[in-house]
């Protein structure tokens, strides 16, 4: 069985959408064409990273980082999104999928990677610290939308 860390590609779009959908049910009004769209603006402007843990054909699991760039600190790797498929959890998959993205940041000038993770997830947050991850601080998200 070959399994793979590489980058995503459009037609990963209904596994992108269904690991989506598993980790927040609510999510699912973001609809697989959405997702594809997305996909195809990501991919073209080349700007963010977004790997795919593939195995036997199959995505289990992804990480979406992009450019952090602050005028009171080094350049980071912002984690935006990172789902492994809940039946393939504590397989080394997440592990891959970070380390893939470390050494992609590291390799391209990063200082390092930040990330913000739901509170309740107490298990996420074993995983990052195992990983080296320092707690910083809680804080409140605020989204203003806009009306078209």
């Amino acid at each position: 069985m070959g399994s793979l860390v590489r980058r995503v590609e459009v037609k990963d779009y209904v596994h992108v959408f269904l690991l989506n959908k598993e980790f927040n049910p609510q999510l699912e009004q973001y609809s697989e064409t959405r997702v594809k769209e997305k996909l195809e603006t990501i991919i073209r402007k080349d700007i963010d990273r977004v790997f795919v843990y593939e195995q036997d054909n199959e995505v289990l699991g992804y990480i979406h980082g992009s450019p952090y760039e602050l005028l009171f600190s080094e350049s980071l790797i912002n984690v935006l999104g990172f789902v492994v498929s809940e039946s393939h959890r504590n397989q080394g998959i997440g592990s891959s999928l970070i380390s893939h993205l470390e050494e992609w940041g590291r390799n391209h000038g990063y200082s390092g990677m930040k990330l913000l993770t739901h509170p309740s997830r107490i298990q996420a947050h074993k995983f990052y610290e195992k990983r080296g991850y320092l707690f910083t601080k809680d804080q409140k998200n605020y989204i203003k939308e806009f009306k078209v």
